[in-house]
């Protein structure tokens, strides 16, 4: 049985990784969208005017979501180990990395 500490850090990597993968998602689909107002002639260009973004959306969503399960596998299966906070920094620098790669895409 799991001490009431573990669980304490498993309910908060559950709940914070999700909400960071969550929010890396909504940041790539905010600029890889579409949207039917005029595009202005800047670089990079705004979010949503440039087709492009969507696989590298597609592609970073995919990785952050990986990251996020990987990360709760980690906790669970190496319950005495610190691999979570790992894990959860990488999937932070894969949300950073991935908005900018969106953005300039």
């Amino acid at each position: 049985m799991p001490s009431t500490r573990e669980r304490t850090t498993l309910r908060a990597l559950v709940v914070g990784g999700a909400m960071l993968t969550l929010a890396a998602w909504l940041m790539f689909w905010w600029l890889a969208l579409p949207r039917h107002d005029i595009c202005q002639m800047t670089l990079p260009a705004p979010a949503g005017c440039n087709r492009d973004r969507v696989p590298v959306a597609v592609f970073w969503t995919v990785v952050t979501g990986a990251l996020y399960g990987v990360t709760a596998l980690l906790r669970v299966w190496r319950p005495g180990r610190r691999w979570w906070f790992t894990g959860l920094f990488s999937l932070f620098v894969a949300a950073v990395w991935g908005y900018w790669d969106v953005l300039f895409a």
